[in-house]
């Protein structure tokens, strides 16, 4: 088959979308790597936006069929080929290798049951590590998403043109940033340039408001209905809110308008209790293999 190698361009953003929306249609070997989780890095203040153009895609017919993606910045990548275009991984790997590794080499999560990609890597002289991701799934219904109300606590959607210092604050806080809360214009610009991905949809971002005034917890789902599933990211709570429930409540919300728009299962990249007892259990493992030149 003839490929032609292309480098990352705006323009090709939807075509990576459409790409990951169908990588996982196929199977869910590469789910901790599907399309939400792009768009929520792509957008996310911390992703190193001066590489972009060395994130490396192949086409066939105009139609990318292998990506090779760095994870917000060097040292740790994704790669995939289409299925019927294996043969293009071991040059999207070699890509990988020249092009996004740190001082540290390049760490890459591999599915615990993916042994041909395990056989791949190893072959070309990464080794298993200790580090890794673990992706957990929960099926939505009704009966999942109920809860107790809170006369105190309020559920809302995002407002993003009123809330943006607020959420900004919340998720600050919610992540244990030390200091005050920065708000300088460049910050803001990021923060607002998060909130403009194109697949966010406000009603799956809710914020608990406490007696309707200060900013408690914050979940965010990521739909898109070509699939049947939502990807979690972020929930988060402020220290001295935590422990009283509300991370469980503004998820549970979530989860409940998303089942409505059509979505029956949710996923989630963590191993953390708190979801667990809410009855998201284990879908699949990853491993980091490394490698350094």
């Amino acid at each position: 088959m003839k490929y032609e190698f292309r480098n990352f361009k705006e323009e090709y953003y939807d075509m990576i979308h459409r790409f990951l929306v169908e990588l996982s249609e196929e199977n869910l070997v590469h789910i901790n790597w599907n399309w939400a989780r792009f768009e929520w890095m792509y957008f996310h203040p911390e992703f190193d936006r001066s590489l972009i153009d060395k994130i490396g895609l192949w086409f066939m017919d105009d139609e990318i069929v292998g990506v090779a993606i760095y994870d917000h910045y060097m040292g740790e990548a994704f790669f995939a080929a289409k299925m019927g275009h294996e043969e293009l991984e071991q040059t999207i790997l070699d890509y990988v290798i020249a092009n996004f590794q740190d001082e540290n080499g390049i760490g890459l999560a591999v599915n615990d049951e993916d042994t041909r990609m395990q056989t791949l890597l190893t072959e070309n002289g990464f080794l298993k590590e200790e580090h890794a991701e673990n992706i957990l799934e929960l099926p939505i219904d009704f009966s999942v998403c109920t809860f107790e109300q809170d006369s105190l606590l309020t559920l809302e959607k995002l407002d993003i043109g009123h809330d943006l210092y607020k959420h900004h604050e919340l998720l600050w806080k919610g992540f244990d940033h030390e200091g005050e809360t920065p708000v300088d214009e460049e910050t803001m610009y990021k923060q607002e340039r998060m909130l403009s991905a194109p697949h966010l949809n406000t009603e799956l971002h809710v914020i608990a408001k406490k007696e309707k005034e200060e900013y408690v917890s914050y979940c965010g789902l990521w739909y898109d209905e070509k699939t049947d599933y939502v990807y979690v990211e972020p929930v988060c709570t402020i220290p001295k809110y935590r422990k009283m429930g509300s991370a469980k409540k503004v998820l549970l919300e979530a989860l409940q308008r998303a089942h409505k728009l059509g979505a029956k299962r949710a996923f989630v990249i963590s191993d953390d209790e708190f979801y667990k007892k809410i009855g998201f259990k284990q879908n699949s493992h990853f491993t980091f293999y490394w490698y350094k030149q």
